[in-house]
């Protein structure tokens, strides 16, 4: 689940239910248990698919890439059917990216992600029984992933999508529960604890958000199994979580069930309507173009995946089967259309290969102060190498053209802007998508915030649906979201 959006959600809940009389009455609520885990193991999927980490290579159509081998001898007695299947779940439900810090082990946790009351660091869910997992029993650990109370009974913050999870069948959770426990090497480290500024530490507040919001039903019988469609709403609205991002959300701060994928501000990021709009959505996609989009995180002529949809698509949907990528295209493509207030036109179908002036060719213009350098300035110097002078990119659309993509040509500009900022860096079996950033870290070159502003609406008004308006004041708000 991307940062951002765990930093807007906690400050939200927290203002809603953060008044002193409601903690100090939710302190003395007990935590009890909402479910017993199921007592006998699931039957195998039918084609039972392996996760791999996160560096390994993704399966090619149907055929899953090979399972990891168990870091430590088996301790569950599991089968290797349903240890594969929850190496599967794992990777489905994309849990590597929340509990692995950059350069750290696989879900030893210890990644901060940053609110406006303080960080909140992941935890180790490896099996080291002091550090990590390893004391949860399945009852224990289903809590913590359906209902959102981890061992101790404390609240979990939402960061921890379980409102999503609770709709997981008791055969993968029990599977998933295994593979950790069997498959997963104990990691005994102990990431920084999360310290919340008050009320924001009163964890007991949770209770009443986990009351008001709107949770998926569990699922029954063995996932594998289902039709298409089933299987496309499980993996949709379950495992992969997509609403969690892409739903906008209602004044409690529950997801609006009737604006299923309609697209949702996540801090400096928009996670934009993936519905069956032809104009605001993706309703001009075919499955095919989906399938394709979640694989390798680009469809040609249309998107680039970056920031927390770049991560998505690494650690998670690259690594699915062909079947469950169709299942998954096939679903949300029949989401009922929502229109959006700005979007009135698909955001890829801005936009034609434009020239900029040739800037070395014109009578040489001093320029005495970065300040004067204009939006073509800026393109000619930072950006034309590799998207061209006239903006169509490279002949394998490596670098991307800046028409027909629907980052540029969309209505609201974070994105663009973010990405401008950040960068990107995306690892699939399709290769490496990379581009360098130009905030203050950069290794290339620090655009300042006036600059970002220039080129933001260049590109906007050259490529896209219009200029943006784009101030450095708004860049500067950008910049310190993360």
């Amino acid at each position: 689940m991307p940062n951002t959006f765990m930093s807007s959600l906690i400050k939200g809940v927290y203002t809603l239910f953060g008044s002193s009389a409601l903690i100090g009455a939710l302190a003395a609520m007990p935590a009890q248990a909402q479910g017993t885990a199921p007592n006998t193991p699931p039957a195998a999927p039918s084609t039972p698919a392996t996760a791999t980490p996160p560096k390994a290579e993704a399966p090619t159509a149907d055929t899953p890439a090979p399972a990891p081998a168990p870091a430590q001898a088996a301790t569950t007695g599991a089968d290797a059917a349903t240890l594969e299947r929850g190496a599967y779940i794992a990777t489905a439900a994309d849990c590597v990216a929340c509990h692995t810090k950059p350069g750290g082990i696989p879900y030893a946790g210890g990644l901060k992600i940053s609110t406006p009351m303080g960080d909140v660091i992941s935890t180790n869910i490896t099996p080291d029984p002091e550090h990590g997992i390893g004391a949860y029993t399945e009852q224990e650990f289903d809590q913590a992933v359906r209902h959102g109370v981890r061992r101790d009974g404390a609240y979990l913050y939402p960061v921890m999508p379980y409102v999503s999870y609770a709709g997981m069948t008791d055969q993968d959770v029990h599977a998933l529960y295994l593979w950790f426990k069997d498959s997963v090497k104990p990691v005994a480290t102990q990431p920084k604890p999360t310290e919340l500024s008050f009320p924001a530490n009163m964890r007991s507040a949770m209770a009443a958000w986990n009351f008001v919001t709107t949770k998926e039903q569990p699922e029954t019988g063995d996932s594998a199994t289902y039709d298409p469609m089933r299987r496309g709403r499980y993996l949709t609205t379950a495992l992969e979580h997509c609403g969690t991002c892409h739903t906008p959300r209602n004044f409690m701060l529950s997801e609006k069930q009737d604006h299923f994928l309609a697209g949702a501000s996540l801090g400096a990021w928009y996670a934009p309507n993936v519905t069956s709009s032809k104009t605001s959505g993706i309703g001009t996609w075919s499955e095919d173009d989906l399938v394709a989009y979640l694989r390798t995180g680009r469809l040609k002529g249309h998107a680039q995946a970056a920031g927390p949809m770049g991560e998505a698509v690494e650690h998670s949907t690259s690594k699915l089967t062909d079947k469950d990528l169709h299942a998954i295209a096939a679903y949300v493509l029949q989401v009922p259309a929502m229109e959006d207030d700005l979007e009135h036109k698909p955001r890829d179908s801005f936009g034609a290969a434009q020239d900029t002036p040739d800037l070395r060719t014109k009578e040489p213009t001093r320029i005495d102060d970065l300040s004067e350098m204009d939006g073509p300035h800026i393109y000619d110097a930072n950006c034309s190498a590799c998207h061209g002078h006239n903006g169509a990119g490279t002949l394998d659309q490596y670098a991307p053209s800046l028409f027909a993509n629907s980052t540029v040509g969309s209505m609201r500009p974070d994105n663009l802007v973010m990405t401008i900022l950040h960068g990107v860096n995306r690892n699939t079996k399709d290769g490496h998508a990379g581009m360098p950033g130009f905030d203050s870290h950069s290794d290339v070159q620090r655009l300042s915030n006036s600059e970002i502003a220039k080129l933001t609406n260049y590109l906007t008004a050259t490529y896209g649906s219009g200029d943006a308006h784009v101030t450095p004041e708004k860049v500067e708000e950008f910049r310190k979201a993360l």
